[in-house]
């Protein structure tokens, strides 16, 4: 018998009527598989679009993984499509076959090398999904790897790619949608998930940018790897650097929540910067071996800078020599490599907040690490549970250093501000042998630190100050201050300048430390809302008030203080502002003692007021205006009440007809009894409560046993002979015809047996037929 008799036996077995044999079946089998699973011969054949005539309005349609080859090789063969769109018009699985760049080349010094093929055209990708990216050869350490290689001028928008899986130790020059950007070359709305790992200059979206470009409102949440080698390495770009007279870089609103690490000049957003970043944020872990580590901008750069972004992720230095380590940026500084960035200047980090723990080598900041020379951070917030340090560490910089000056470009001046921020990472979580609340200062001659606090106490014209005379200084002429939290001990308040500036309480108090709390000498200060104002009364001589106010104007410099809010430890009443008064409280504490409040809210608390020198003063107290008026020569005492220093009569006489009077307000426990019933029986027109059982329709059954139909009298009715229950009897309710049957009903039970015996019998009839069937 030959082999294959077997499974001709079986085939004839069990499928009799077979046309072929199992053997002709397991060959199409393989053809099938060969024609659906073989990786696909991109390219080959076909149309390079499935239509379109390459303008804005209608533009070029890729379809297909085959489409979107053809594309590639024509721009790899010198099409560089400028002033062409490209649109996807469907989702694009690659199926992780080797991918080759769109956009083939090498990059030499900030630019492409001859011989490279740059895209200089649009790329829309329309939302669509490009899945399966995988790269794990480069032939060079500066060839650009991406689904893009270089984008020279053109762009590449709203694609997503899912699944990226770029893999190549030797390249420099990584991203997953594009590896070398340049000549304003844009990257808007892409997102990439999967991992990018290379040796060095490499980010989630976009391996590095020079001289000018945009990088905007991409999402990254691919692992970012180096291996090993130099760094540059970003959640969204590795490195966005050198800089030109003629154009600017930005990086905007993008967002990274992938793991960030490599040795140095490590970014959650950015690792190696000169660009202008804005509106991004991070929570995806920052960590590097050596030096220059945020949670924003691992090191920024001669130029550029950071403003309105987030860090709420963890940023580590390993080393502990390493300088740089920050929630917002790392390190930034300047050297001296003058060609490659002709355009130098101080860097501004501004309105920027990190959360996360910092963890750094030499240096450790709340916001920058370490920052050499020149630039300013102010309006920044820190709320980071701990920092560390080897060295130094700050709330807000960890160091300030000035840096040989030969490293500075000429065209920027030495000078570092750190002004107007705010950590609230209190002391005792700094740790490092050289520390402050906000930062250390190495040189204070050089550099200044000021005007820095734990809270945001107040905000005008949408800008939050730490310092209120800060917020008191930048208020424009009318303009209003508006507190945003409690001040204590707050240091005294100046206007000098002949503006008028309004301070709203808002709800929160403020207690100055030194007196006068307010000194106005040319101006005038206004201040509303609600909240308590003390004056520092331990620095007031024996029996005289604390000065809370002082005012110093002259004929030509006129000064004045209004209020037309707040209360206050010691009296205002001479600052009183028109149609306004003062409203003395009862009260023992003098905290808020002095209202001030509109006049007719003021007279509507008051029981009396005293009226002296032109002037009008409400007492919550009869008896306390008689007394101030006794200390004042000429006073008049005007009672408001008839009888001010007697409680006032309650509303109803209190004889015990008041069914709430015995505490049990109105419920009913023994005797039914209603409101307003003196003998403790329910009126005739009354009902007498029975929690829902007056139901009309429903059958109330008593503990005898009678039943009562309660729905055969008016609603709202109870007979007058009913009598009166001493105890709460035992009641069961009947519900009504139309409700859920209940269990114990003779019908239901009845019901529910025949149904079950109905189920039971079907089951065996089908159970029978069945075993018929196989009998057969």
């Amino acid at each position: 018998m030959s082999s294959t008799a077997p499974v001709h036996a079986l085939t004839a077995k069990y499928f009799p009527r077979a046309i072929v044999s199992l053997r002709w079946a397991a060959i199409a089998f393989a053809l099938l598989g060969a024609i659906f699973l073989a990786p696909a011969a991109w390219g080959a054949n076909g149309p390079m679009f499935q239509g379109g005539t390459g303008t804005a309005s209608d533009p070029y349609l890729v379809a297909d993984a085959n489409q979107l080859c053809r594309f590639r090789d024509a721009v790899n063969d010198g099409n560089d499509f400028a002033g062409k769109t490209v649109k996807l018009a469907e989702d694009i699985d690659l199926a992780h076959v080797e991918w080759t760049p769109i956009g083939a080349g090498t990059r030499k010094g900030s630019g492409a090398a001859s011989g490279s093929t740059p895209f200089a055209g649009t790329f829309d990708g329309a939302g669509h999904k490009v899945s399966g990216l995988s790269i794990t050869t480069s032939p060079d350490a500066d060839y650009a790897v991406g689904l893009f290689g270089i984008v020279k001028g053109g762009t590449v928008r709203d694609v997503v790619l899912d699944g990226v899986a770029i893999d190549v130790p030797g390249s420099e020059l990584a991203g997953g949608a594009v590896g070398l950007l340049i000549a304003d070359g844009t990257v808007s709305g892409v997102s990439v998930s999967g991992s990018v790992s290379a040796h060095a200059g490499m980010g989630g979206v976009v391996g590095r940018m020079t001289l000018s470009g945009t990088i905007s409102d991409c999402v990254n949440s691919a692992a970012v790897t180096a291996m090993t080698g130099a760094g540059n390495v970003g959640g969204i770009v590795g490195a966005a650097y050198y800089t030109t007279d003629t154009g600017e870089m930005v990086i905007e609103g993008c967002t990274n929540t992938g793991a960030v690490k490599g040795t140095q000049a490590v970014g959650g957003i950015a690792g190696l910067c000169s660009a202008f970043v804005s509106e991004c944020g991070n929570n995806g872990a920052v960590e590097a071996e050596h030096y220059s580590v945020g949670g924003v901008v691992g090191e920024q750069k001669n130029y550029g800078g950071i403003h309105h972004c987030t860090n709420s992720a963890s940023v580590t230095c390993e080393d502990a020599g390493g300088y740089g380590c920050g929630g917002i940026a790392g390190w930034v500084r300047y050297d001296g490599a003058a060609p490659a960035y002709p355009a130098s200047s101080a860097v501004p980090v501004t309105d920027n907040e990190n959360s996360g723990e910092i963890h750094g080598g030499n240096d450790a900041g709340g916001i920058v690490g370490c920052f050499y020379n020149a630039g300013t951070v102010t309006g920044n917030t820190n709320t980071a549970p701990a920092l560390t340090s080897s060295r130094f560490a700050g709330g807000i910089v960890g160091n300030l250093q000035n840096a040989p000056l030969d490293s500075l470009p000429s065209s920027v001046t030495e000078g570092i501000a750190v002004e107007n921020n705010v950590s609230a990472t209190p002391i005792e979580k700094i740790s490092a042998p050289l520390r402050d609340p906000f930062a250390y200062n190495n040189t204070p001659a050089d550099f200044t630190v000021r005007d820095n606090s734990a809270e945001w106490v107040a905000s005008t014209n949408s800008l939050r100050y730490a310092v209120l005379q800060r917020a008191v200084d930048n208020a424009p002429d009318d303009g209003t201050v508006t507190l945003t939290a409690d001040a204590a001990d707050a240091d005294s308040l100046s206007l000098a300048d002949g503006r008028t500036v309004t301070l709203d309480l808002n709800g929160h108090n403020l207690a100055f430390a030194k007196a006068p709390g307010v000194a106005v000498n040319w101006g005038t200060f206004v201040v509303t809302g609600t909240g308590q104002v003390s004056a520092p009364a331990t620095v007031a001589p024996a029996g005289t008030a604390p000065a809370l106010f002082e005012v110093a104007g002259s004929s030509e410099k006129p000064a004045a203080v209004k209020l037309k809010g707040g209360s206050y430890n010691v009296d205002v009443e001479p600052y009183v502002a028109s149609k306004y008064a003062e409203l003395v409280r009862d009260q023992k504490d003098s905290a808020g003692k002095f209202s001030v409040l509109p006049a007719k809210e003021a007279r509507a608390d008051a029981q009396a007021k005293v009226d002296a020198n032109g002037e009008t003063v409400y007492y919550e107290s009869a008896k306390a205006a008689r007394s101030a008026a006794t200390a004042e020569p000429g006073a008049k005492v005007t009672v408001l009440d008839d009888e001010p220093d007697k409680p006032s009569a309650p509303d109803s006489p209190d004889d015990g007809s008041d069914a709430d009077s015995d505490g049990d307000h109105g419920g009913n426990t023994g005797t039914a009894t209603t409101p307003g019933s003196a003998d403790g029986t329910a009126p005739a027109t009354t009902p007498t409560a029975h929690e829902g059982d007056n139901t009309p329709g429903f059958l109330d059954l008593h503990s005898d046993g009678a039943a009562t139909d309660t729905g055969s009298t008016a609603a709202g009715t109870t007979s007058s002979t009913t009598p009166a229950a001493t105890t709460t009897p035992h009641k069961t309710t009947i519900k009504p015809a139309g409700a859920v049957p209940q269990t114990g009903d003779p019908l239901w039970e009845a019901l529910l047996s025949i149904g079950l015996l109905a189920i039971v019998s079907g089951a065996a009839v089908a159970l029978a037929r069945t075993r018929a069937r196989h009998a057969k």
